[in-house]
């Protein structure tokens, strides 16, 4: 009997510590604040550059460098499984390259700088238990990127008597990857990557009339974050 009792006792007690836990979870109606470092790479290839004198010049094409900012996004819980996020960040600023001028007799190769802006919507689906500490997700979304302050560079403007440079804003499907580790029940740790369709033309006018060049940009964003959930 003894014995019984003292089962029962451990078996109770076992019970309570199992209730007293925390509960580590994701449920609908939740919000979720992630802010953190935001890395944009593009994964680019484009077309020839093209003057209303010459047409496509052969050889050429255009380059765009990497840029890391402050990112910050929004989640709400949909159900336990889906959420529905929106990526914002302060202002990317990208170096713009123009490749393969000097087959052409030109020496410019630093063309100039734009930044932009990628708000993105993005569905979420959480792959495991909401009870679990370890949420990982995949989304497709929707992605508008739109860009300003474009400026050439000083080079640019003696050599090819450019001006007016002109980068078109992007609409394109996003994909999207990442994981939360629940801290506690209210901070987590985060870290996610996007692939975003980006499509863009550049065009400034110059010596030789309009130059253009269209850029798939296409680039892979990845951002690492720290989470609030209330």
């Amino acid at each position: 009997m003894k014995k019984t009792m003292l089962a029962a006792a451990v078996c109770a007690a076992s019970l309570s510590g199992l209730v007293s836990l925390p509960a580590y979870s994701h449920e609908a109606g939740d919000w979720i604040v992630r802010v953190g470092a935001a890395s944009v790479n593009p994964d680019e290839s484009s077309g020839l550059i093209s003057t209303a004198a010459t047409g496509p010049l052969a050889g050429t094409g255009a380059g765009v460098g990497n840029s890391t900012q402050l990112g910050l996004n929004f989640v709400y819980m949909w159900s336990d499984k889906l959420g529905i996020e929106l990526l914002l960040a302060t202002p990317f600023e990208h170096d713009l390259e123009a490749k393969g001028l000097p087959l052409h007799g030109f020496d410019t190769r630093k063309l100039g700088s734009a930044k932009h802006l990628p708000p993105t919507l993005t569905a979420e689906y959480f792959l495991l238990d909401p009870q679990s500490a370890f949420q990982p997700y995949v989304g497709i979304g929707i992605n508008y990127t739109t860009f300003f302050s474009e400026d050439l560079t000083g080079f640019a403007k003696n050599e090819l008597a450019a001006r007016s440079l002109d980068l078109d804003d992007s609409w394109g499907v996003s994909w999207r990857a990442g994981f939360d580790w629940e801290l506690d029940d209210t901070w987590m740790l985060n870290a996610s990557v996007w692939k975003i369709d980006l499509e863009t033309e550049a065009s400034f006018n110059s010596a030789l009339g309009k130059v253009k060049v269209n850029v798939d940009v296409d680039p892979w964003v990845y951002m690492v974050s720290i989470g609030y959930k209330f």
